[in-house]
């Protein structure tokens, strides 16, 4: 009788490739590493994906890490105090977490020196904060730059054209300042009061600090609120969203309307609402405008959209709004109270999902009792 074993037949490999290793099979610690770069409007569809990936973007551990892997950021206000009879005094804050969830304005460890054209067209490019052109209706050359981490202040090279607050756009793309518009009206030799047709673009390089020709553009010359995304400068009006993109061809980068609509839903859905302040928070343009509040720009339909809660219902509603800013993720709304003289703010957290971006409010509250009567002039946020 035989001992050995029967043959058996060879078995039959897979013709289908291993699946690819996903992030919920990698450490934690690698796993957090990656979603500390990934923007916090992501975060609700990256909890849809596991309960471990759900759990890791909930824990404290994140924020530890993004705090202290991230560029440090810094958000800077400036008020004017009314009660200076040369209105060019000017004190500058920076808003911090004075105590757990709680938060406030401070003065600067280091002041910056009052100056009037703290006015003008503003822009902050790393730690360094551009002041160009003159305040409303005073158009001007010049250009100062202001240095938050030493507090000093300095006169840049001048530009081609005189420009004021309200008519130029400003943005910034690669690390390059571009400016908009200019000169409002000029004089003919024959004497006649008349607007200009064609307004100069130029680009100032904050590394070799020289001006340079961006090319001419044909813009309308009215007040405007300016913000860069994408690459892009994108100019929000009252009836009208403009852009402006440097990289396309020659003779087809004009400033031309990108959207006048609120939704998709046509003409009766026009835009005709007054808009009070534009930021970016991890790009996504943010526009708070005075009867439709809180609004985000759809890139991909062109078109402005609600910023409502989880819920699905419209943010409180918000008077004598000030400004808007980007703050560690977050969208910062600014408000005051002229009567009780306070600075107040709330926290707006983003989230992303499925072609919608929701707000929840973190916290509100007031961030400071300036002595003096005051006006806010600038926010900004500066890298360190």
């Amino acid at each position: 009788m035989s001992n050995s074993k029967a043959i058996q037949p060879p078995k039959k490999l897979s013709t289908h490739p291993p699946p690819p290793p996903s992030l919920s099979s990698l450490p934690d610690d690698i796993v957090l590493s990656c979603l500390a770069r990934v923007p916090r409007s992501h975060h609700l569809n990256i909890s849809w994906v596991s309960r471990n990936l759900r759990a890791l973007v909930r824990s404290p551990q994140l924020n530890l890490l993004r705090s202290t892997t991230l560029p440090k950021n810094s958000l800077h206000v400036c008020l004017e105090d009314l009660e200076d009879d040369d209105y060019s005094s000017f004190q500058w804050y920076t808003l911090k977490e004075t105590s757990p969830k709680e938060y406030g304005l401070v003065t600067n460890s280091t002041p910056f020196p009052s100056h009037p054209n703290y006015d003008s067209s503003i822009v902050a490019v790393g730690p360094k904060i551009f002041c160009i052109g003159g305040p409303r209706g005073e158009p001007s050359t010049d250009l100062w730059i202001l240095d938050t981490r030493s507090g000093t202040i300095i006169q840049g090279p001048s530009m081609t054209v005189p420009r004021d607050e309200d008519k130029a756009a400003v943005g910034v793309i690669d690390g390059k300042i571009y400016v908009i518009g200019g000169l409002p009206f000029f004089f003919t030799t024959d004497g006649i009061f008349r607007e200009e047709e064609e307004i100069l673009v130029e680009v100032f390089d904050p590394k070799s600090e020289t001006w340079e020709l961006g090319g001419h553009e044909n813009v309308r010359k009215i007040a405007r609120c300016c913000a860069s995304v994408e690459g892009k400068v994108f100019i929000v009006e009252d009836k009208r969203t403009s852009v402006y993109n440097p990289r396309e061809g020659e003779g087809e980068r004009m400033v031309h309307m990108v959207s006048e609509r609120l939704s998709e839903g046509g003409s009766k859905d026009k835009l005709k609402d007054r808009v009070y302040d534009v930021c970016v928070v991890d790009d996504v343009l943010f526009a708070l405008f005075h009867n439709t509040g809180l609004m985000w720009f759809d890139t991909k339909h062109s078109v402005w959209k609600k910023l409502v809660g989880r819920d699905g219902k419209e943010l409180p509603f918000i008077l004598r709004v000030e400004a808007i800013a980007e703050y560690e993720g977050r969208l910062v709304v600014f408000y005051s109270d002229i009567l009780a003289r306070t600075v107040q703010c709330m926290f707006v957290s983003l989230d992303r999902a499925r072609g919608k971006i929701c707000g929840t409010i973190d916290w509100s509250g007031i961030l400071a009792t300036p002595p003096v009567s005051f006006r806010f002039r600038q926010c900004l946020t500066v890298s360190e």
